[in-house]
């Protein structure tokens, strides 16, 4: 069993599934120690064979001849070896009452970046450590040194005397970064529950295998039901007001 305490630095790689087009956005993250952030992904290369070698893994590329290392790469990611310490949290947003216009001046990449924002907030409640944001590399026009000195300041407001715990927050090319590959994957299966594409007569029988997977390993019955606020796999369902 690994030590449980938290180390000084951990690394938070968010991603996002089904952000256009659907009524449910889901955000996810997962932290890792920054000293085992390394072997994680070492380790995680190695499910991936035989049957995908090279290339991204992310749940839209999810097909029968892949499954069998797309179920390897997530029961690692369920095993004891980093229970304590690797946790994936999401975040859960019902786009129909998401008010750009109302509330971001028009703009759905300010509307986004607030959801980041809530999501690493989070991180940063659960975990008394340094942290390092690393978000799927997008094109915006939302500056990431901005939402990093936003972080920092809403946190020493909320926690006097906290210093400031956000160190990095920089993108990060999921094509060649695995820990957001698997962000994809395990929010992909939750977007895939909600917003009602598993109980379509076309939906993809590897897909619909993979999304009964995650969630049954994940003990996730209803992802329309927020789960526990800690764990090792969270959903939050954001009320927005």
């Amino acid at each position: 069993m690994r030590e449980t305490l938290p180390p000084p630095f951990s690394d938070v790689f968010i991603d996002e599934s089904s952000q256009t087009g659907h009524r449910y956005l889901v955000l996810g993250g997962i932290i890792i120690p920054s000293n085992l952030t390394e072997e994680f992904v070492r380790r995680l290369s190695e499910r991936r064979l035989p049957e995908l070698p090279q290339g991204e893994m992310k749940w839209g590329k999810v097909s029968r001849l892949k499954l069998p290392a797309y179920k390897r790469v997530i029961d690692f990611f369920f095993t004891d070896e980093f229970r304590e310490v690797v946790h994936f949290h999401s975040l859960v947003v019902d786009m129909t009452k998401h008010n750009n216009h109302k509330f971001n001046a028009g703009n759905r990449e300010i509307g986004f970046n607030k959801e980041v924002f809530q999501l690493a907030c989070k991180f940063s409640r659960l975990y008394p450590v340094r942290l390092n944001i690393y978000p799927d590399e997008r094109k915006t026009d939302q500056k990431l040194d901005e939402l990093k000195l936003m972080l920092n300041r809403h946190v020493n407001k909320k926690v006097p005397g906290r210093d400031w715990p956000f160190r990095r927050v920089q993108f990060r090319d999921s094509k060649k970064t695995l820990v957001l590959q698997l962000v994809d994957t395990l929010t992909g299966a939750i977007a895939f529950r909600l917003n009602g594409h598993s109980d379509r007569s076309d939906a993809s029988p590897s897909k619909k295998d993979l999304c009964n997977h995650i969630l049954a390993r994940a003990g996730v019955r209803n992802v329309f039901q927020d789960t526990n606020v800690r764990g090792r796999f969270t959903i939050w369902h954001r009320q927005l007001r």
